[in-house]
């Protein structure tokens, strides 16, 4: 039979543990100043989860944005140490689901082979600029050391 004092101990460390366990330090990072007149951060990170808020570019043609939003993509993940294979999920908005389609193999470079992550791939009206045919958005989890 267990004693009340270790029964008591037993459940302020299990509380104690657990509170720890839980506790996540919330870190917000801002790549552009503008960021804050918008009232965003580009990258959340939540623990070891990196939540990088959608990413758009003013190039002249859909190749040309894809290319940029990943390469920037892939700085920001370099910032944290990791590469594409940290993404977990990623949510792509369109203006033009037919290009999009078109320029599968292109998206499916930025990854290493068959690392794909969870993908949404949305058809939209309108992006926040005029000029946006793509705006990703991603999810990726930082490996615990």
């Amino acid at each position: 039979m267990i004693s009340n004092f270790k029964l008591n101990l037993i459940i302020v460390l299990s509380i104690l543990v657990s509170v720890s366990s839980t506790a996540e330090t919330i870190e917000r990072k801002n790549y552009y100043s503008w960021e804050n007149d918008y009232g965003y951060s580009q990258v959340v990170r939540a623990g070891n989860t990196l939540y990088i808020s959608g990413i758009a570019s003013d190039k002249a043609t859909f190749p040309e944005q894809m290319k940029e939003i990943y390469k920037y993509i892939n700085q920001i993940l370099k910032d944290y140490g990791v590469d594409s294979d940290a993404i977990v999920k990623q949510v792509i908005y369109t203006t033009d689901i037919e290009n999009m389609k078109a320029h599968t193999e292109l998206r499916k470079t930025f990854f290493n082979k068959n690392k794909y992550p969870s993908s949404s791939i949305i058809q939209v009206s309108r992006l926040y600029e005029k000029g946006h045919f793509l705006e990703v958005e991603i999810v990726a989890v930082i490996p615990k050391i």
